[in-house]
Parts: C-alpha cells; structure tokens; sequence
C-alpha cells in the first residue's frame, strides 16, 4: 500500500476516535439508594434457573389477594415454577435485584415449590435479607 493509502486509512482511524464528556453540575447531590433499590440503568445479567438457600428467618407471610406466579430467576422471562394464592403461605428465603426492581426467592408452604416473586407483589415488600452480600444490579439474560 502506498503511503498516501496509509496515511488516508490513518487518518479515517483518527476521525473515528471520539471521546464523550458528560458535565455533571457541581450542586448535583447523588442520590443515596435505599437498601433494596436495584438501581436506574442497572446492567448486570440475571440468570433463570437460580435458588438460594434459606437466610430470612422472619416467618411465614400471606400471599397477596391475587394470585402470583413464581418463576426460576429473578425476570418475568423465566419459566412458571409455580403459584401463590391468598389462602397459602409463603416463606421467604432472601432477595436479589431482578427484571423491573427486587425479586423475592420463597418457598410455597401448601404446594412446596419455590420461585422467585417480585417484591412490589408480596406483603411487606417481600423478604428484607439479600441473597448475598453485594448483590450486583440487573437486566434480563433468560437462559
């Protein structure tokens, strides 16, 4: 290639390198999260086909009026593992970020099965005790 090729071609590599700045007010506060806040944005996958073993002692809880589903990870893509009906009980055994906030992972006392609900659907904003330490945020990866 002559050098008049390379020199164009290197200079077509220059113009493709961009760099972006985002100007951030110096009176912008963060904003602290509350202990079960998955986060705007978050981007870590969530894998289906998940479980944990029991770490919230809190008790037996009622599921909510309605009906729930319980699915095999924490997104409304995994599979139906099973149903909570208002006159079943369910015990919690932790919480993790998931599709669209927290997902509690319980066990249902009547039929046996677990899943995974999400909080905003349980009494009490579901379990209180993360499934580990430093769960990370998330987005959907159905496997």
């Amino acid at each position: 290639m002559p050098w008049t090729c390379a020199w164009a071609a290197g200079g077509a590599v220059v113009a493709a390198i961009t760099t972006v700045v985002t100007v951030v007010p110096a009176s912008a506060q963060p904003v602290t999260p509350s202990p079960k806040d998955p986060g705007v944005g978050s981007s870590t996958v969530v894998a289906c086909g998940i479980s944990y073993p029991a770490k919230d002692s809190s008790g037996w809880h009622h599921f909510p009026a309605s009906t729930v589903t319980l699915r095999s990870g924490p997104s409304n893509s995994c599979i139906q593992t099973g149903q909570g009906m208002h006159d079943q009980l369910a015990q919690y055994l932790c919480y993790t970020p998931g599709d669209g906030g927290t997902w509690t992972f319980l066990r249902n006392a009547s039929t046996g099965d677990q899943g995974w609900v999400r909080d905003d659907l349980l009494p009490d904003n579901g379990s209180h005790v993360p499934c580990e330490e430093d769960p990370p945020p998330a987005f959907v990866n159905p496997s």
